[in-house]
């Protein structure tokens, strides 16, 4: 998929890259699933802090919740195998939150390349497969990840590839295209990965110009703190302390509470709970 015709690639809308360009993305054409690949040049090395980056998903990807390794060992030629459980937000209150449950397989390759490769685990394999989680719905992913080559003296070529299955099906026929568009993937991790790299690499310079699309690391960090909290409030889980407190459909506007911790309500002298009042609109 990173490199050969296992998947058919074709540009995506609206990318034109040039001559001096350092980037290209390719979303799926006519097979199952939504997909992304996004090829690009990273000024950072070695490969095995590209690929490291990569992994920890928390802190590149604002749709991603929470990401828990539930066992882990290393083989005989220094690969990792990890097998993970993934929880992402919804977009709407009028959808379900989605969850995987995959195997992560990172190894170096005989040129020296690093190869990342995740996957869902499912009862098809004849492995025991996560228990469903309330409200998550239990999504898809096909063979996916990042392949890392070392440049020498120009850092290192990074190929990500997104393919997944969020079971559109399951949401409103109005609400599909944010589940089943290849674009959308696309936008939201497949460049945002890249992205992510890209501003590490350049964490050194302490001023960026205006216009320059390049955001200072206090500033990114806020953005993502505050996407997060959204994403939060939009979802309102349990485990999170919310309580439903009135709902009259889907559709409609819903209240929740959430009482603060007792650390919270200790540092601030005060008890005050936190109402949200939440609805999707079409």
């Amino acid at each position: 998929k990173a490199t050969g015709t296992a998947v058919d690639w074709v540009q995506m809308p609206g990318m034109k890259p040039g001559p001096d360009s350092t980037e290209m993305v390719n979303i799926l054409h006519g097979s199952a699933g939504t997909a992304a690949r996004a090829c690009g040049l990273v000024s950072l090395e070695p490969a095995k802090l590209v690929v490291e980056v990569f992994k920890d998903k928390m802190a590149w990807n604002r749709h991603c919740r929470r990401v828990a390794t539930l066992y882990a060992t290393t083989t005989s030629n220094g690969g990792v195998i990890e097998v993970l459980y993934t929880q992402m937000f919804a977009p709407t209150t009028l959808a379900s939150a989605r969850d995987f449950y995959t195997l992560r397989y990172t190894s170096m390759l005989e040129d020296g390349s690093i190869v990342v490769c995740e996957r869902s685990i499912s009862s098809l394999n004849g492995t025991p497969t996560a228990p469903l989680v309330q409200p998550f719905v239990r999504a898809y992913m096909h063979a996916s990840g990042s392949l890392v080559r070392q440049c020498e003296g120009s850092g290192s070529i990074v190929i990500i590839v997104d393919h997944m299955e969020l079971e559109a099906l399951s949401v409103p026929e109005v609400l599909r295209p944010l589940y089943n568009s290849s674009s959308t993937l696309a936008q939201g991790m497949t460049m945002a990965a890249l992205k992510h790299l890209r501003h590490l690499a350049k964490e050194g310079i302490p001023e960026v110009l205006p216009g320059q699309g390049q955001q200072p690391a206090a500033v990114r960090a806020l953005s993502h703190r505050l996407v997060k909290g959204f994403n939060n409030a939009v979802n309102t889980f349990i485990d999170e302390g919310w309580t439903l407190i009135t709902c009259d459909g889907a559709d409609d506007v819903t209240l929740m509470v959430k009482a603060p911790s007792t650390t919270t309500a200790r540092l601030h002298n005060a008890s005050k709970s936190i109402l949200c009042a939440k609805a999707s609109m079409l």
